[in-house]
């Protein structure tokens, strides 16, 4: 090898062995940062709270409580009195719940407020003819009852039965050989007799004939079920002729008898009249007359009912929410009146300015525009105003989207702390635990109980923080745990080069040596020749 071009090699080795030392260096500062990364990392991980599970005894506590026969009180806090009195020695605070009825406010969100579009109208047009709608559909209905009353009493077996005229009977004869009963209304000087005889017996045809017709109609009407051509069926049959009124021998045979010579037991008997206004025929006829002048009626009532209903249904008003249907309340039941007071007693008294409130005069009158419907099953309230408002404020075919909320309203029972305070006179025992207690505004002494309760409900919150906290924390322990783990991966492969590094500067080395050596034996050579 020459020497220029040993020379050359020389520096060039020399300059590759300088960047594996720069290298190397460089190398160990970033696996110094690693390091130092990792111990971070190990300190954070010391520097964690391993979260803790809450101890059931930590909201376990001793209370006192008493009942007065209505309801079941605690003793919330007490605090003696720093001068004792004569009469109590304690400041306690007492509680108990119990359920109140109480009014409230909701809104709800995208009510869908639906209007019948036609004529416009006011809310007292709308009213006036809701409340022409309703006395036009009771008059409809009334008159179809009166019909169906009519007829019913018209095929009513009792509506032809008059026992007013035999039903004071003191004494009832029968007398085999004319085959007639004669009855006794009354006593002494005002007594008075009735006499039935048979209708086989009856001498008269005309009589006869009498008695067939009358029994027929009860027959057609469906009131008798009795063949009157049939002799037998006949035979059962007593007929008066004084005043026209037939009679069966059954109820004739239970009357009372004092001569003894009958069954009697009863003192009044029914009979079938076949003249008069009390006849079967003058009663049809009038029934039948009635009737048709109901039917009139309720046609008459009907046509006002139809027209009352086509201008109600002609006007602008509020008709659904949804799917519910809305009913305008011109008057009030009871139950409306004391659920609708009560909501607007809640609001004065928690100063809520609900449009509700304006539908009642200051005498607490109902003056009108409340609406019901039924959500969900429950019955809720709201107002004309409340209504227009959430429709105006709609977009789209009929004013149905992106409404503004629509407040409504109910009143319901719900659970309510009812807390006093007050000076008490408590007692003790030897072992100084609370046995009676006696407050300055009421003279019953009352026995306390002592029992051990646990806040279970805030036990279960502290147990769901700490489920929050654990898993917060194992989550910080995966991270670390990740980042630890790279940082290794990292070091490791640093590691690998600074190995390669060391093995190539070695070789350097050797090289470098090789070379020097070839340099040093050129140069001795050269000045050997030239020094002769």
């Amino acid at each position: 090898m020459g020497m220029a071009a040993s020379q050359a090699r020389y520096l060039a080795l020399v300059a590759r062995k300088s960047n594996c030392e720069y290298e190397g260096q460089q190398i160990n500062q970033a696996r110094t940062a690693l390091s130092n990364q990792s111990a971070n990392l190990f300190n954070q991980m010391l520097g964690l709270q391993v979260p803790v599970p809450p101890s059931t005894q930590d909201y376990t506590k001793t209370q006192y409580s008493y009942t007065d026969g209505l309801n079941d009180s605690t003793i919330g806090s007490w605090e003696q009195l720093a001068v004792p009195e004569e009469d109590y020695n304690y400041v306690v605070t007492h509680f108990y719940y119990t359920d109140v009825y109480t009014g409230s406010e909701k809104k709800m969100s995208d009510p869908q407020v639906q209007f019948n579009i036609g004529e416009a109208a006011t809310l007292d047009e709308i009213e006036a003819a809701q409340v022409l709608l309703a006395e036009t559909k009771e008059a409809y209905e009334n008159a179809k009852k009166s019909v169906s009353d009519l007829r019913e009493e018209a095929a009513t077996l009792e509506k032809y039965v008059d026992t007013t005229t035999y039903n004071s009977i003191t004494n009832s004869v029968y007398n085999d050989a004319a085959k007639s009963y004669t009855i006794t209304n009354g006593t002494g000087a005002g007594a008075t007799n009735s006499t039935f005889v048979n209708y086989t017996a009856l001498a008269d045809e005309g009589a006869k004939n009498t008695v067939k017709q009358a029994i027929q109609q009860l027959v057609d009407i469906g009131a008798l079920n009795i063949d009157p051509e049939n002799e037998t069926d006949m035979n059962n049959l007593y007929y008066n002729s004084t005043d026209g009124t037939i009679a069966f021998s059954s109820d004739l045979r239970v009357l009372y008898n004092n001569s003894g010579n009958g069954s009697g037991t009863e003192t009044a008997c029914p009979v079938y009249h076949t003249q008069g206004q009390n006849s079967i025929a003058t009663k049809t006829q009038n029934y039948d007359t009635a009737i048709k002048t109901a039917e009139g009626e309720t046609v008459t009532a009907l046509m006002a009912y139809n027209t009352a209903k086509a201008g109600f249904e002609n006007l602008t008003r509020p008709t659904y929410i949804g799917n519910c249907e809305l009913t305008l309340l011109t008057e009030l039941d009871e139950s409306q009146k004391a659920e609708i007071k009560q909501v607007v007693a809640t609001m004065e008294e928690e100063n809520i300015n609900a449009k509700i409130n304006d539908c009642f005069n200051p005498q607490g009158d109902y003056i009108g525009g409340v609406y019901e419907f039924k959500y969900n099953g429950v019955r809720y309230y709201t107002t004309y105003e409340d209504l227009y408002s959430s429709f105006l404020s709609g977009t789209g075919i009929n004013n149905i989207d992106g409404q503004a909320k629509l407040s409504y309203y109910n009143a319901s029972y719900v659970s309510t702390k009812i807390e006093e305070t007050e000076k008490a006179l408590i007692e003790t025992d030897g072992a100084g635990r609370f046995t009676s207690i006696r407050f300055e505004n009421d003279s019953m002494k009352y026995v306390l109980n002592m029992e051990t309760v646990t806040d279970d409900a805030a036990y279960q919150d502290a147990m769901n923080q700490y489920y929050y906290e654990n898993a917060k924390y194992d989550k910080t322990i995966q991270d670390i745990n990740a980042k630890t783990s790279i940082i290794h991966q990292e070091d490791q492969q640093l590691e690998l080069r600074l190995k390669q590094l060391d093995t190539e500067q070695k070789a350097l080395s050797n090289e470098i040596d090789a070379v020097s050596s070839v340099v040093k034996d050129n140069v001795e050579k050269s000045f050997k020749t030239f020094g002769g």
